[in-house]
């Protein structure tokens, strides 16, 4: 059976960061939003088609590899609980496992250092490089998690962050 390894969490919390670390400990490949995103970006200039976009290409790849029994790390923010409990249905209906981690940063100052850090090369998927107009975007920056899903905040060494996830994988 496949496996997915999902790290989701709001933008510049330290998905990437998180995702990278894990790669290195695994050996096994990532798929990224921001890397799709990026992609088709330069196709179209609607923000929600190149999200809705993202997220087909995603499914078509998951259901292309369904039958290989290997694993893959998905960076996707799976942010609205709407579409995550969509995703969890998908993947169980696919006969995929799927291990989510939800990113977090508990500490607002750090967590707006890093995203302020966009401001200098932003990328086209990301349209919000001020934190300000993050938090004013989405309100609430918090993200329920689902059942079974481990927490990890990323304002904790990125060695013990892995070490967590390596116990909850096995």
């Amino acid at each position: 059976m496949a496996e997915v390894i999902l790290l989701r969490g709001r933008p510049g919390v330290g998905k990437t960061t998180v995702s990278n670390g894990l790669q290195a400990c695994l050996h096994v490949p990532i798929i990224r939003k921001d890397d799709i995103y990026d992609a088709v970006a330069g196709y179209n200039d609607s923000h929600e088609l190149r999200n809705r976009m993202s997220y087909d290409i995603l499914y078509n790849m998951l259901e292309t590899n369904r039958l290989l029994h290997g694993r893959v790390i998905l960076d996707f923010p799976f942010n609205r609980a709407e579409d995550m409990r969509r995703f969890d249905e998908w993947v169980r209906e696919q006969g995929i496992s799927l291990r989510s981690i939800l990113c977090v940063c508990s500490d607002e100052r750090i967590w707006a250092e890093r995203f302020e850090a966009r401001k200098l090369a932003p990328r086209p998927n990301q349209l919000i490089t001020d934190f300000e107009e993050l938090k004013r975007h989405y309100g609430d920056l918090s993200i329920d998690p689902v059942e079974g899903e481990l927490i990890v905040d990323t304002v904790e060494n990125i060695g013990a962050i892995l070490e967590r996830i390596l116990d909850y994988l096995n």
